[in-house]
């Protein structure tokens, strides 16, 4: 299977996010990026969240990304 970045239609931008939890310290965290459709590097960003589970860390990372998108 392959696995790789699939670029947006011509004109768009693209938002990469992730989460996870650490399960041996329980911390959680979340980071993504944002790119244009020829794949060029727009701003990235990371959270330590603290204890949390992994789908809070998901849901965090997206709404980050998503602001980080409309402040831009």
């Amino acid at each position: 299977i392959f696995i790789g970045w699939k670029r947006p239609p011509e004109g768009w931008v693209k938002l990469n996010c992730d989460g996870s939890r650490n399960n041996r310290v329980g911390i959680a965290g979340c980071g993504g990026l944002l790119r244009v459709s020829d794949g060029r590097w727009i701003k990235g960003y990371s959270q330590k969240l603290g204890a949390g589970d992994a789908l809070h860390a998901e849901m965090w990372g997206m709404y980050l990304g998503l602001d980080l998108a409309r402040q831009q």
